[in-house]
C-alpha cells in the first residue's frame, strides 16, 4: 500500500483529507505551529488524529506569521481574508512535507485545499500544485523513480460538496476546528466560521460543531 502525508489543521477540509487518505493509504499525518496558531485548533488536530489512529508529525515554524500578527506592512481591510494571508505559505508548508515524505517514502502528500480557496489564495491552485509537483520530481533522489505527489482531493469541490464527503467518510465534524478567533466555541462571524454556517445551512443541516 502505497504512503501517504495528510497536510493537517484540525480544520473540516483537512479531517476530510485525513478520513479520505486513510480509506486508500498507509497514512501519517504533519501539521504546522506556526507563530499564534490557536490552540483550539492544535487540540483539534491532535484528537481527530487519535480518533482516527493516525500518528501526527508535528513541526514548529514560530517565525512563519499570518499577516495579522505581523507588523502591520501587510495588513489590508476588505476581505477578512487578508488576516489570514502568509506569503509563501503552500510553497513553505509543501517543502517542509516533502522533506519529511522523502524519508518516510510517502507517494503522496494530501491536501485540503478546495475550490473556494482558490479564489483568493492562488497558492492553492491545481496550477501552482502542479507546478511544485514538477519541482518535487526533479528534486528527489531518494525516490526510485515514484516521487512524492501533492494530490488535492477536494480541489475540485465546493464546500457543501466537502462536506457531503465527510459525512459519507465518518469524518467526526463536531471534533473538528475552523474559527480563526481563540475561544471555546466557535465564534460564528469570522469567515471560515460563516463559510461553514451558510454550507451546512444550504444543505439543511446543522453544523454539529457549533451544535455541541
Amino acid at each position: 500500500m502505497d504512503k501517504a502525508l495528510v497536510m493537517f489543521s484540525g480544520g473540516l477540509d483537512s479531517a476530510t483529507c485525513l478520513y479520505w487518505a486513510k480509506k486508500r493509504y498507509s497514512v501519517s499525518a504533519i501539521t504546522f505551529n506556526y507563530f499564534g496558531r490557536l490552540e483550539k485548533e492544535k487540540k483539534a488536530a491532535f484528537r481527530i488524529a487519535e480518533k482516527a489512529g493516525i500518528d501526527v508529525i508535528k513541526v514548529d515554524v514560530p517565525f512563519i506569521k499570518e499577516a495579522s500578527d505581523f507588523d502591520g506592512k501587510l495588513k489590508k481591510s476588505g476581505d477578512m481574508r487578508w488576516a489570514s494571508y502568509v506569503p509563501a505559505r503552500n510553497m513553505i508548508f509543501y517543502s517542509i512535507a516533502a522533506h519529511y515524505a522523502e524519508y518516510l517514502g510517502a507517494r503522496w502528500i494530501v491536501g485540503g485545499h478546495n475550490s473556494h480557496d482558490v479564489s483568493f489564495f492562488k497558492d492553492a491552485s491545481k496550477k501552482y500544485i502542479k507546478k511544485m509537483n514538477t519541482l518535487f520530481s526533479e528534486g528527489c533522489l531518494l525516490c526510485d523513480g515514484r516521487p512524492y505527489q501533492v494530490a488535492l482531493p477536494l480541489a475540485d469541490m465546493d464546500r457543501k460538496a466537502v462536506i457531503g464527503l465527510a459525512m459519507e467518510l465518518g469524518v467526526p465534524i463536531e471534533m473538528t476546528w475552523s474559527c480563526h478567533r481563540e475561544g471555546d466555541r466557535h465564534c460564528g462571524k469570522c469567515y471560515a466560521c460563516t463559510q461553514r454556517l451558510e454550507a451546512f445551512s444550504a444543505l439543511g443541516i446543522t453544523d454539529p460543531a457549533f451544535a455541541r
